[in-house]
Formats: C-alpha cells, structure tokens, sequence
C-alpha cells in the first residue's frame, strides 16, 4: 500500500507477481475469469493480488472468542507479530475493523464477528453463489476454512470484484450514462476493470471520484478514459487522506495496472489491452499523482 510510485510499487512487489503466475494459481484464475470477467487478461488479476497476500489484515484466522483469549495469553495475533490488545493496531481488540481475506482482500465481516461467517459479507455471499459453485463444482468454504483455500479465494476474489464492477456500473450511470456500460457487457475491458478496481480500494468513494470528472471522461474511447482520470486526478492536492483524495485511489490502481503490465512478461499474455491513454506523460502524471498523495 501507500503512496508509492506505480512502477516502482510493481518492481518491489515482483515476489507477489511471481507467486501467483505460478502454473496452479494462473490456470484458476483463468478459469474465475471466464465466467465472471471475461476478455480480462489474467495479468489484470495478477496485478490486482500483488496488492494483497495470503492472510487476513485483522490478523485473525477464526476471530472467534477462543482465538481471542490464546492471542491475548500468547500477546500476538495468530497472523501477525503485534498486541491484540493494542488499540493501535489493525483487528486488534474492541475494534469493528474489517477483515480483509486473502489476495484478493475480500470482505469477510467486521471484529468482533469471527472471519467469514456474517452472512451477508461478500466472502460468504460469494462462496454460496451461482458463479463461485460454476468455477468449483461446489460451494466455496466458510469460516475459518478460508485459510489456506487457495482456490476458493481465487474463485471467491475474482466473484467480489465482479460485484465491485456491477456496483461501479451502477454508480457511475448516475453521472452520465457514458461513463456506464451494459450489465452483460463482453470483453471486460480496462475502463470496466479500473472502475472495479477503484471502487474495492475506495468503496462508493471510488465512483465519485471517478464521476467527479464526468464531462471531461464521458466523450472519450472507454479504455482512454483511465488516463485521463489519472491526469485529471493529479491537477489538484486534495483536502483529507487516503481514498478522501481523488488522487490517492487513482494511484492505487495505478499501481495494480503497472503491476498487471509486469504480469503479462510471466503469463505471455499482450501487454497492449492495459493502453490506458498516458503515453509520453506517464512519468510526469505518476509523480504528480505521488506528491498529492503525500509520496
């Protein structure tokens, strides 16, 4: 995370690249892909999962009591090296901070809930839908079983984003029905899965920013429209932080987009469906965008 430069961010997450073009976790993603983001390069999602890791940001993996009362006899977390009981740090407890899960960071329920059993938080929504039974050949896991899934968190992941894009769509067709496209829109391109992808990172937020920008992105080709956001995003230092900022969450993206391009010289796949519209400019409206964020 932060506000690092973007092909810089992907150099030093290139561990986290490697580790899922491996052959078992490219061909599952391939296969979440076809069903529920086709025509997107599995780089795109590679890129988006060097964000993340195999763990949970809470640091829980059950997040029940029992978990509770050994990480406090033992002062650490099962997944992280802190104090639980440190009101400074991320999960620990009293807090209603939200568990994040696995690489592809899907919402699991918020502390003190344990992980992945509110039945409406995207992992269990996913994992009891059509889509995700499709990828499996049956329902993803629940509960602490999330841990060490790795397929189901590929499947489950690749589902939430998807959700992220529906709700992107939604929103976005509020500020001009340009900016939107069809619900059963095919290929996915890469103004849908920026808009996605902004929007996990952002929330609603990411929409706004995004519509923010409506008359200046609404007549452009779709996939152009992603630089120019960036461009138009890195004009003005925003008030606030993080995803308050239109700046910091077109960073963000940025980020997962120059990881995607770093993917596609593992996976072999053509590195030109991330054209995005920044070409000689690229350099100058990445460090613009890293001075507003506070980079």
């Amino acid at each position: 995370m932060g506000a690092d430069d973007p092909k810089r961010w992907a150099f030093e997450h290139r561990d986290d690249i490697a580790r899922d073009t491996k052959p078992a976790i490219a061909e599952m993603m391939a296969r979440a892909r076809d069903v529920l983001l086709p025509g997107a390069p599995v780089a795109a999602l590679v890129g988006f999962t060097a964000n993340g890791d195999p763990y949970n940001t809470t640091g829980w993996i059950r997040g029940d009591q029992r978990e509770r009362d050994e990480a406090i006899r033992k002062g650490r977390f099962p997944l992280k090296k802190k104090d639980p009981r440190d009101p400074e740090v991320y999960g620990h407890i009293g807090s209603d901070d939200l568990h994040e899960l696995e690489r592809f960071g899907v919402e699991g329920g918020h502390c003190p809930t344990p992980c992945a059993t509110d039945p409406e938080c995207a992992w269990v929504v996913g994992a009891r839908s059509e889509s995700v039974r499709k990828i499996l050949n049956r329902a993803g896991v629940e509960g602490a079983a999330w841990y060490g899934a790795v397929d189901d968190a590929i499947a489950i992941g690749v589902w939430n984003l998807r959700r992220h894009l529906d709700k992107a769509r939604e929103e976005l067709a509020e500020f001009d029905p340009r900016l939107s496209w069809d619900d059963d829109a095919k290929p996915v391109t890469l103004w849908m899965l920026f808009c996605a992808m902004s929007r996990w990172s952002a929330g609603g937020r990411g929409s706004r920013h995004i519509g923010r920008f409506a008359v200046r992105l609404a007549p452009l080709d779709g996939n152009a429209r992603v630089g120019e956001f960036m461009r138009a995003a890195a004009e003005v230092d925003d008030p606030g932080n993080r995803h308050k900022q239109d700046e910091y969450t077109a960073l963000r993206s940025a980020q997962k987009l120059e990881a995607g391009r770093a993917a596609c010289k593992l996976t072999g796949e053509d590195a030109a469906w991330f054209a995005d519209g920044l070409d000689a400019d690229r350099d100058a409206v990445y460090a613009r965008l890293v001075r507003a964020s506070g980079g």
